[in-house]
């Protein structure tokens, strides 16, 4: 496998998993990889959850020092790094910030998960516009996000094209050139900003045949003079750690890309395929 660490991973520290950190970290040295990085997910003033789940609180303290423990129980086997996953609000900037200053992060994504009050996993967000409508306003939404966000308190935009996982016809449909419009200013943001852009390959497990987001992106985000490009599976379960990272890394050497990003401490570090 030639891509040797997995940046975006849940455990039940979230709210969408049930799995120990221990059977993550166990899977990992499993597969063999050098390096994992936890991203728990924090979404402040999400709206309640028709499943129950509430993304709107993490257990910090416990959540480091169950990482310390286990950082303790592998060392020289596997590194192991606390990072967050935090979805984007227009008005929460200042709460990342603040979150920045009193937690020890390694790594930080950024993602847009609810536009209007809705997440586009559930229908209801679809109930009242095209698939169209709703692509353009998750993108556009997305991108006026990013603008309230301080560019130092993040690392990575994650799974950038979500919504095609649970649009009414997924990405049969979409493409980058049917919403360039809307895409090309995210990736002019990210490359101004020295942010990375996230290979995702939920998309593959979802059945996409693609990453999040697709090939297409990356192809653009690469004529643009984007370079920086980080890797995760979004597991929430062991079986799906490091998902298609073989097929990632293909994807990525074929549109010129030499190298992916993981952090520690908030630093980036340039590894090779």
């Amino acid at each position: 496998m030639n891509i040797r660490y997995d940046c975006h991973l849940h455990s039940d520290f979230s709210a969408d998993s049930e799995t120990p950190m221990e059977e993550m970290v166990r899977r990992a040295e499993a597969l063999g990889l050098q390096g994992m990085c936890f991203t728990e997910h924090l979404d402040i003033d999400a709206p309640p959850d028709p499943l129950g789940s509430d993304f709107t609180f993490l257990d910090f303290e416990e959540y480091f020092a169950k990482a310390a423990n286990l950082r303790t129980q592998y060392t020289g086997i596997i590194q192991i790094g606390n990072g967050m996953e935090f979805g984007m609000l227009p008005h929460l900037s200042g709460e990342l910030s603040s979150l920045n200053q009193k937690y020890p992060f390694d790594f930080i994504i950024l993602s847009q998960h609810f536009v209007d009050g809705m997440d586009p996993y559930f229908p209801e967000y679809f109930s009242d516009k095209s698939e169209r409508e709703g692509y353009e306003n998750y993108f556009r939404t997305e991108y006026e996000c990013l603008l309230q966000f301080d560019s130092g308190d993040y690392d990575t935009l994650g799974h950038m094209d979500y919504i095609v996982r649970y649009g009414p016809n997924r990405n049969q449909e979409y493409s980058y050139q049917a919403y360039s419009d809307y895409i090309d200013p995210i990736l002019h943001y990210l490359i101004e900003h020295g942010k990375c852009l996230e290979l995702n390959t939920g998309g593959y497990k979802y059945g996409l045949g693609e990453p999040n987001p697709c090939a297409d992106i990356f192809r653009r985000y690469r004529e643009l003079g984007g370079e920086l490009v980080t890797i995760g599976s979004d597991a929430h379960r062991p079986e799906h750690l490091a998902y298609d990272f073989d097929r990632a890394a293909a994807l990525l050497q074929t549109l010129g890309f030499r190298y992916y990003t993981v952090f520690e401490q908030r630093k980036g570090r340039q590894v090779r395929f």
